[in-house]
């Protein structure tokens, strides 16, 4: 009988849960959507049970589409990270979730990052943020002091999914390096913040290989499932190591952008290099992995596309309004566009940084403005790459998300940066490389897929164009951060 494995992904707003051959091929596919609750200053919680509830009932339904129920071996999970999940000793919740867009502790947030610099943590002062691990225990401790004495388990989504399919409490090295409680030096937790913000050491899950088999699915819960009582549950991982191992990124060794809502660059590496720009996740998929995921993100990515054409031009056909771009236009552009619109977190730190347009003549078409567009983010993420890439130079750039349907969107990206761009036939997302963390608990080889890439290629006259190009656009991004009164102030 074929093996079959179950895929999770716990989104912020919908699980997309999916049933897949050992060659990652899909048999079945559930997604539900679930809201959460939006409260005063920026507060925003769940109840973690409404995630487990519609895990089951995707299970459920997975199962009946197996053909046979003792084909599944393995269940692998991935999702959202840094939304904090506070178990008391009976694994109950001791109070909803706070999730990792909330910004109750905006108000600390410099405190934090001052003490933690104060004890030599820099690595973790320069990612702690609203919406951290750290940040939300210290907010318990201070704010709900009743509720922090009755917490005896800390969980991340993935961890609180494996908790409940196993009765386990564990994580895995990519959650627990962007917890901000992690020692990067010694791959643990940091023994040093506990002490210094008051954690007991106990409360925080055993760390774990992304594919290490946490435990088998609850007896229980296997034989109301109808599932075998020996389905492998692995540790599973956030949702861009997940993407990236998808991609197999961390086998290849080359960079991936993803073009999503944001854009996202991640540099991986397999001797442990801690960049001083970027966040640094470990990433290890078995532990003798020694990988890191240097990640950047510009935070207006393809949504640049959308905003555009639907809020400033009222346009309905991308590839329409792509088609209008004269070919020579690639490269001489005189328009040039700062793409950060609603801040910038990585080579900035500047939640109040804005957009620009520069070099507008009464020449100045359409075609021009939105070229500029879908040039200023393939600007933005090569100076996010040239600040976290490897000595080794990258061979090639894997290229993923929406945007990257678009055939000048990727010929813009490969001229800019000088390199080929790898996209696959069939894009594999988060959820393929929580299956595949599955198939390599289960002790099997995934395959492959290298051999169904597109290839875009970069042409040596337009690259040297867009050389040119990208030093001017160095230098307004120079001027944009350095001005003594930035550009709108704040103002949205």
């Amino acid at each position: 009988m074929d093996k079959q494995y179950i895929g999770i992904d716990l989104g912020t707003s919908s699980i997309k849960m999916g049933l897949f051959n050992p060659d990652i091929s899909s048999q079945a596919f559930y997604q539900q959507a679930y809201q959460y609750e939006t409260l005063a200053n920026g507060a925003k919680e769940i109840d973690p049970n409404v995630w487990f509830e519609i895990v089951v009932k995707g299970l459920q339904q997975l199962v009946k589409r197996a053909g046979s129920a003792d084909s599944i071996v393995g269940i692998g999970i991935t999702g959202q990270m840094h939304t904090t999940v506070f178990l008391d000793q009976r694994g109950q919740m001791v109070r909803p979730a706070i999730l990792w867009n909330d910004t109750r502790t905006k108000l600390f947030i410099t405190e934090l990052k001052s003490r933690l610099t104060v004890i030599e943590e820099s690595e973790n002062a320069k990612i702690v943020s609203t919406g951290s691990p750290l940040a939300n225990l210290v907010w318990l401790k201070r704010e709900e002091p009743s509720h922090f004495k009755l917490l005896r388990h800390f969980l991340m989504p993935v961890d609180y999914i494996v908790y409940r399919l196993t009765g386990h409490y564990s994580t895995d090295y990519c959650d627990a390096s962007t917890s901000s409680l992690f020692d990067f030096t010694q791959d643990k937790w940091a023994t040093q913040i506990c002490r210094e913000f008051g954690i007991d050491e106990k409360l925080l899950p055993t760390i774990h290989a992304s594919s290490d088999v946490i435990g088998k699915i609850r007896p229980s819960l296997a034989e109301r499932l109808g599932l075998k009582a020996d389905v492998k549950v692995v540790a599973g991982t956030g949702d861009n190591a997940a993407t990236a191992l998808a991609n197999q990124t961390n086998q290849e060794q080359q960079p991936l952008i993803s073009l999503g809502t944001s854009g996202v660059v991640v540099v991986p590496n397999q001797g442990h290099q801690l960049k001083p720009v970027g966040k640094n996740i470990i990433f290890k998929v078995t532990s003798e992995d020694d990988s890191v995921l240097t990640q950047g993100t510009v935070q207006t990515g393809a949504v640049l596309n959308a905003w555009w054409l639907q809020d400033i031009v009222n346009a309905k056909d991308a590839q329409l309004e792509q088609a209008a771009i004269p070919p020579t236009l690639l490269g001489q552009n005189r328009v040039l566009f700062f793409p950060h619109l609603n801040g910038e977190k990585t080579l900035y730190a500047d939640p109040n940084l804005r957009g620009a347009f520069v070099g507008l003549s009464l020449e100045s078409t359409r075609e021009n403005m939105y070229l500029a567009v879908l040039e200023g983010l393939a600007f933005g993420c090569r100076q996010l790459y040239e600040q976290m890439g490897n000595q080794t130079a990258a061979e090639f750039i894997r290229v993923v998300g929406g945007g990257a349907k678009s055939n000048l969107w990727l010929t813009i990206f490969a001229n800019v940066f000088g390199l080929p761009l790898r996209k696959r036939a069939v894009q594999r997302e988060a959820i393929e490389g929580a299956t595949m963390l599955a198939i390599i608990g289960d002790g099997e080889v995934v395959p492959d897929r290298s051999g169904d890439d597109e290839v875009i290629l970069p042409e040596p006259t337009l690259k040297r164009a867009y050389d040119e190009q990208y030093q001017r656009y160095l230098k307004l991004a120079f001027v944009l951060t350095n001005a003594e009164l930035k550009i709108g102030g704040g103002q949205s």
